[in-house]
């Protein structure tokens, strides 16, 4: 683009040059030429804007500066400027307004006259027309002569049956009488009119008498000295009279020299100037308003295709103290209320000018150090503090990002803590997950299987397979008070003693024909081994026992475990028969029990992570519905047997998280 932009500027070069010195250069090339560059022109405004919003707006800063002057500053010279507009067409249109009352005043007034003239008409007792229009003329030049300097050009025109007098009021020069036209019948008419190329104020009276209809005909053409009159105390004031009401003037006449392009006398004021400033801000307004003149020769009645103008030049002030003078003595007040109320304007302004810079210094300020702030953190210094006192919203925004880098410092300090933890404890998972069974034991007639969901990492219950010989196992299950480091220790503590004191000692014949120890005897001494190398508060419930496939014989012992049950043919065992817990009393004597196992016969040992998890409502999930769900996959592989249970404890609660830990221990009695 860059390179476009440099042959685009070189093409226009190269045809500016071309034009200066041939004389010409074709249109189409110029309009390529400026194609080319508004594209160019376009891109590069784009790339500024984009550099002004990304590095010159890039601080909050320069953009609420940018923003306040969008939102006060720009408004406010928007509203001056339409304030101004207003009170130009505003005091033009009342200086206009103004002199166009004033010839409506005149014209009025000239009615006035002829009706004054229509009564002592009424009164003469004149005997010929010829004597009442003498006398008339007489009244004329005898009430109103002394005051026609206020009406200049007044021409009156007499008609009392066939004798016509036509005279001006000053006396000077000679009038062509004016004629009536054919439309006007009524007996009065006041306004303006355009009569063979001349605008006037015109008046006429008809009054019946005995020597005939006597008419008077007042008219007074637009001239100079009358737009002196009319735009006293107001300004200068021009007629400009349409094209073509020009065009039909005789040249060298007295309408001629009312056109404002006529070279003799511009039809505007004459002596009138505009009035002087009082001050930088009383400029100078225009106005302009219509004359609507009737046509005064023709059958009908008509109007001017095109307006008179009547452009009338004046100063506010001046229009002001017209407008204002109208009150009188309680003009006085306007002012000071207006100023009053401008008084406070710029009061409010200049506090809300103090607002907005404290504001904006209180935004810009913890802007600025937040986002200091955030970058030492985004480097990883989260012991950075900006330290501001909090005395409003904003500002206590920097005191909620200390806490929260302080927090932040203090998770990171803890979860380094629990990477280490996390860490030690998958260890200690992989180390008791080698404690539990890695192979299940061969014993002919039996079929088992064992498994252990912890609710943790590591889990405190506890099962074991003990091969004896190849027709005894021995089969254990446990459960440690608590959960987690603690109870994973007791257990591997259980599992170490118990795996020691299953012999009697007399292995020198080897681990054949060796005897193991009575059921209620491991148990009693595992008890005294905890119970005196734990603390008080910890125990387990236990269940051990030998499975002989010679005998078909379960000899077992249960320290507080929940009964595990077998399921017969036709009914259903608890083996609760043993003792209390191990590790809470001692010494404690431990009793052993012994049942058969027929081909299909299973025996079912669980902890209480099966039976004790509860649902939403906070119900347990309970033993009757666990055996029932073992009923259901009674006769099926031990396998589904422990999938139909864990899947159902996992819908009675509905939670991912185990509550407690799981552990089951299952064998079936085989041909």
């Amino acid at each position: 683009m860059a390179r476009f932009g440099v042959w685009v500027v070189a093409y226009g070069v190269a045809l500016w040059l071309v034009d200066r010195f041939t004389g010409g250069v074709p249109g189409s090339l110029w309009v390529l030429f400026w194609l080319t560059f508004l594209v160019a022109l376009g891109y590069y405004l784009g790339r500024l804007m984009g550099y002004v919003r990304g590095r010159v707006l890039w601080r909050l800063r320069r953009r609420l500066i940018v923003a306040y002057v969008f939102i006060a500053v720009v408004p406010i010279v928007l509203i001056l400027i339409l304030v101004f507009i207003k009170d130009f067409l505003n005091s033009g249109q009342f200086a206009a307004f103004l002199v166009t009352l004033k010839l409506r005043e005149r014209a009025g007034q000239l009615q006035q006259i002829s009706r004054v003239v229509g009564h002592e008409v009424r009164q003469t007792k004149a005997k010929s027309p010829e004597a009442l229009a003498d006398l008339m003329q007489g009244f004329f030049q005898r009430e109103l002569g002394e005051h026609a300097k206020s009406y200049p050009g007044l021409e009156i025109t007499l008609r009392a049956g066939s004798s016509v007098r036509a005279f001006r009021l000053d006396g000077s020069g000679s009038v062509r009488p004016l004629v009536l036209p054919r439309w006007l019948t009524q007996e009065e008419f006041a306004g303006s009119v355009v009569d063979d190329g001349q605008v006037a104020l015109r008046s006429i009276d008809r009054t019946p008498t005995p020597v005939g209809e006597f008419v008077v005909m007042i008219n007074q053409p637009l001239t100079p000295e009358l737009l002196d009159l009319v735009g006293e105390g107001i300004g200068p004031v021009r007629v400009l009279l349409p094209p073509s009401l020009r065009a039909a003037m005789p040249t060298g006449t007295a309408a001629a020299r009312q056109s404002e392009f006529a070279p003799e006398a511009p039809l505007s004021s004459k002596s009138v100037a505009l009035p002087p400033a009082v001050s930088r801000a009383d400029f100078t307004v225009v106005g302009a308003s219509s004359l609507d003149p009737v046509v005064w020769g023709g059958e009908t009645p008509k109007r001017l295709a095109e307006p008179i103008l009547v452009v009338v030049t004046s100063r506010v002030a001046t229009l002001n103290r017209q407008l204002i003078a109208t009150l009188g003595s309680f003009s006085r007040v306007y002012v000071t209320l207006f100023f009053i109320v401008a008084g406070i304007f710029l009061l409010i302004e200049a506090v809300a000018l103090f607002i907005g810079i404290r504001l904006t210094r209180s935004i810009t300020s913890t802007v600025d150090n937040l986002y200091d702030a955030t970058e030492r953190v985004k480097a990883g210094d989260f012991s950075y503090r900006i330290k501001i006192p909090a005395r409003d919203q904003l500002t206590a925004l920097g005191e909620a990002f200390d806490g929260m880098t302080a927090s932040v410092e203090r998770l990171l300090r803890e979860s380094q803590e629990k990477l280490r933890l996390e860490s030690e404890l998958e260890i200690a998972r992989q180390v008791q997950r080698q404690l539990f069974p890695q192979t299940t034991p061969k014993v002919p007639g039996l079929e088992l299987f064992g498994m252990c969901n912890p609710a943790r990492m590591v889990s405190g219950d506890y099962y074991d397979f003990i091969q004896i010989d190849q027709d005894r196992v021995g089969l254990v299950l446990g459960d440690i008070a608590g959960k987690g480091i603690s109870a994973a220790l007791l257990m591997a503590s259980i599992q170490s003693s118990l795996r020691a004191q299953f012999f009697n000692g007399h292995i020198a014949a080897g681990l054949a024909s060796a005897e193991p120890m009575r059921t209620a005897e491991v148990v009693r001494r595992l008890n005294r081994q905890l119970y005196e190398s734990t603390s008080t508060e910890k125990y387990a419930t236990f269940f051990y026992g030998i499975y002989d496939a010679r005998t078909r014989e379960l000899t077992y012992t249960n320290a507080g475990h929940l009964p595990p049950v077998v399921f017969h043919r036709d009914q259903m065992e608890r083996l609760g028969q043993g003792g209390t817990v191990v590790g809470l009393f001692s010494p404690m004597e431990y009793e052993q029990a012994v049942v058969r196992l027929e081909p299909g016969d299973l025996l079912f040992a669980f902890t209480d992570g099966l039976t004790e998890p509860e649902n939403i409502y906070g119900e347990e999930f309970g033993e009757e519905r666990l055996l029932a769900a073992a009923r259901r996959a009674l006769h099926g592989p031990l396998q589904s047997l422990a999938d139909e249970i864990y899947g159902s404890v996992a819908d009675w609660t509905g939670a991912p998280e185990l509550q407690d830990d799981m552990t089951l221990l299952v064998a079936r009695a085989t041909e």
